[in-house]
C-alpha cells in the first residue's frame, strides 16, 4: 500500500514535468480584433478535420476554414516562439471544438473557440499518435520511443497504453491510394505555383458539411482540396503567398499587397478581406510572373493599380490579369521609380530622373523636362506638380521647363531638406522629411516645421491623410499625429508591431501595416481614433 501511494505520487510529480507554461496572448496584450498578423501561407505543416471546420497550420499559426459560408477564420499565432515549427501532424477532437497536433516530441491542443492553448512533451521521440473512439473525451494517445503516453487538455501527459479503438491521422500515401487523380492531375500544380515544384505534406478526408475528397497542405501552394471524381484541385488561400509585404493599397473591401520576390516564392499581388475571411494570390502571368522584385508604392486608378517597382512602373488590371510595364525608353526617364500618386485620373511617376505624368488622353507627358534630378515624393494638385526632392520642396507648373520653389520654403534653410512623402490634408500640403513634419498653409503660403518624430518611430517615410488628421509610419513605428506634428499613441517594433515598417494604408475601420514579419490588421480603436 504504502508503495503504492509511493508510486502514485511519484507518477503525478513526473507528469508534473509535462504541463506546458501558460500561453500569452498575441504580440503580448492584442485581441485578434484588435491586431493580427497575416504571413506567409503557402507552406502547410498539418491539415485535420471536424465535420464542420478544417483546421490548417502553417510553421508560425493556425487557421480554420468554414465550409459552410466558404470564409476562413484566424490567424491565430502560436504563443511560443517555435511551438509550431516541428508539427508532425493533426487530427481534430471528436467532443471539444479544437484539434490536437502531433510533434516531433509532444503535442499542442488548440481551441480556437475560445482561443486556448495546451501543449506539452514527452520522453523520447513521437512515433505515431491516435485518438480512441471507444473514449473521445480520454485525450491524444502518443506512441513514442519511451513507451505510450495519454496526453489530456490542460498540458498533462501520463504513461498510458495504447487505445482500444484508435482513429489515426490521415496521411499522403492514404489519399494519393485513395485517390489516384491526386497523383494524376500533379503537374497541374505548376499552373498554380507558377511552375515552381510543390510537395504534398498533409492530407485530410473530409466528409459532411467540409466536402467529400481530401484536403492537401502543400510545400509551396498552400491548401488545396481535391473532390472525389473531380479532376483538378481547388486552391484554397490563406494569407500571403510569400516573401515581405512591401506596398499595401485600400481596396473594395480589403486591401491590395505586394510581396517581394524571395528565393523561395515569386513577387504576388494579392487581396486581402477586411475581414480576414477571403483571399486572392496573384503571381503574374505563367509564363514570366510579374517583372519586378519589389514595389515600393501602389497606387489605384479605376480598375487598375499602378507599382513604383524597382524596373520601373508597372500597371495591372486584376480582374483581366493583364500587366503592362513602363521603364526607360517606354515613357520614363529612368527605370528606377521613387514614388507614383494619383489624384483625379492622373498618375504622377518620380524616377531619380525626373518626373512624368500620365493620362489616358496624351499619354506620358514630361513635367518641367528640364529637371532632371532625384524626385523622391509627388503631390498633385491641379495642373501643378509638387515635388520632394534631396534639397527641399519645388513645385513644376504646366508649360514650364524648370521647377519652381514657393517663398514658404525658401524662408528658411531647415526647409531646404530631404522629402521622403507627401500628402494633402484638405487644402494644406504636409510634407514629411526623414525625422519630421512641416505643413504649408494654403493661404498665406507659410511654412511650419514639426517636432521631431525619428527618435520615436525612427527614419519615417510615410505620412497618410486620414478623416481626423495624419498617420506617419517609420521604420520602428507607427503613430497618429495631428497636424501639429504631436503623436497622439505609438506604435513600436517589437511590443506592438512584429517587424519593420514599409508601408501603411487605411481600410474601412482599420489600419494596415506592411512589415518585414507580415501584414498586421489594426483597429483603429486601438489608435484611439
Amino acid at each position: 500500500m504504502v508503495a503504492g501511494r509511493r508510486g502514485t505520487a511519484s507518477l503525478f510529480a513526473f507528469a508534473g514535468l509535462l504541463l506546458a507554461a501558460p500561453a500569452a496572448a498575441q504580440l503580448g496584450k492584442y485581441s485578434l480584433r484588435d491586431l493580427t498578423v497575416v504571413g506567409e501561407f503557402s507552406d502547410i505543416t498539418a491539415v485535420a478535420t471536424s465535420t464542420d471546420r478544417v483546421y490548417v497550420t502553417s510553421r508560425t499559426s493556425i487557421v480554420v476554414w468554414n465550409p459552410l459560408d466558404r470564409s476562413w477564420s484566424g490567424p491565430w499565432l502560436a504563443p511560443q516562439p517555435g511551438m509550431l515549427r516541428d508539427v508532425l501532424a493533426g487530427i481534430a477532437d471528436q467532443l471539444g471544438g479544437g484539434v490536437w497536433l502531433i510533434r516531433q516530441a509532444g503535442w499542442v491542443y488548440f481551441d480556437p473557440v475560445i482561443g486556448t492553448w495546451d501543449s506539452g512533451t514527452v520522453p523520447g521521440r513521437v512515433l505515431s499518435a491516435a485518438l480512441d473512439e471507444g473514449a473521445p473525451g480520454s485525450g491524444l494517445f502518443l506512441s513514442t520511443t519511451g513507451g505510450w503516453y495519454l496526453a489530456s487538455r490542460g498540458g498533462m501527459a501520463l504513461p498510458s497504453g495504447p487505445p482500444m479503438r484508435p482513429i489515426r491521422p490521415a496521411t499522403v500515401g492514404e489519399a494519393t491510394r485513395q485517390n489516384p487523380a491526386i497523383s494524376a492531375t500533379s503537374a497541374s500544380l505548376l499552373t498554380i505555383t507558377r511552375l515552381r515544384n510543390v510537395q504534398f505534406t498533409a492530407a485530410a478526408r473530409g466528409s459532411g458539411f467540409t466536402g467529400i475528397g481530401w484536403y492537401m497542405g502543400t510545400l509551396g501552394a498552400g491548401l488545396l482540396f481535391y473532390p472525389d471524381g473531380g479532376g483538378l484541385p481547388e486552391p484554397m488561400p490563406f494569407g500571403l503567398p510569400g516573401g515581405v509585404p512591401t506596398a499595401v493599397f485600400p481596396g473594395n473591401g480589403g486591401v491590395w499587397v505586394v510581396t517581394a520576390r524571395s528565393i523561395e516564392a515569386d513577387a504576388a499581388v494579392s487581396f486581402v478581406s477586411a475581414d480576414l475571411s477571403r483571399f486572392h494570390w496573384w503571381q503574374g502571368p505563367l509564363a514570366t510572373g510579374f517583372p519586378f522584385t519589389s514595389a515600393r508604392r501602389m497606387v489605384g486608378r479605376g480598375g487598375e493599380l499602378w507599382l513604383a517597382t524597382d524596373v520601373g512602373a508597372v500597371r495591372l488590371r486584376p480582374r483581366d490579369e493583364e500587366v503592362q510595364r513602363f521603364d526607360f525608353g517606354n515613357g520614363l526617364p529612368d527605370s528606377r521609380v521613387t514614388d507614383i500618386v494619383q489624384r483625379k485620373g492622373t498618375v504622377a511617376i518620380a524616377t531619380v530622373r525626373g518626373v512624368v505624368r500620365w493620362q489616358d488622353s496624351t499619354g506620358f507627358e514630361g513635367v518641367a523636362p528640364d529637371f532632371s534630378g532625384t524626385a523622391d515624393a509627388l503631390a498633385l494638385q491641379g495642373d501643378t506638380t509638387w515635388i520632394g526632392t534631396r534639397l527641399g520642396v519645388y513645385l513644376a507648373v504646366q508649360g514650364e521647363r524648370n521647377l519652381q520653389q514657393s517663398s514658404g520654403f525658401r524662408a528658411s534653410p531647415s526647409f531646404q531638406v530631404r522629402v521622403v512623402d507627401m500628402t494633402w490634408l484638405a487644402d494644406t500640403l504636409v510634407v514629411l522629411t526623414p525625422d519630421r513634419l512641416m505643413w504649408r498653409d494654403p493661404g498665406t503660403g507659410k511654412v511650419t516645421l514639426g517636432p521631431l518624430l525619428g527618435a520615436s518611430l525612427g527614419r519615417l517615410h510615410t505620412v497618410l491623410a486620414v478623416e481626423n488628421g495624419l498617420i506617419v509610419a517609420g521604420d520602428a513605428g507607427v503613430s497618429p499625429t495631428r497636424l501639429d506634428g504631436i503623436p497622439v499613441r505609438i506604435l513600436r517594433v517589437p511590443d506592438d508591431l512584429p517587424g519593420q515598417v514599409l508601408d501603411i494604408a487605411v481600410e474601412g475601420v482599420y489600419l494596415w501595416v506592411a512589415t518585414a514579419a507580415g501584414l498586421a490588421r489594426i483597429s483603429l480603436d486601438v489608435l484611439g481614433r
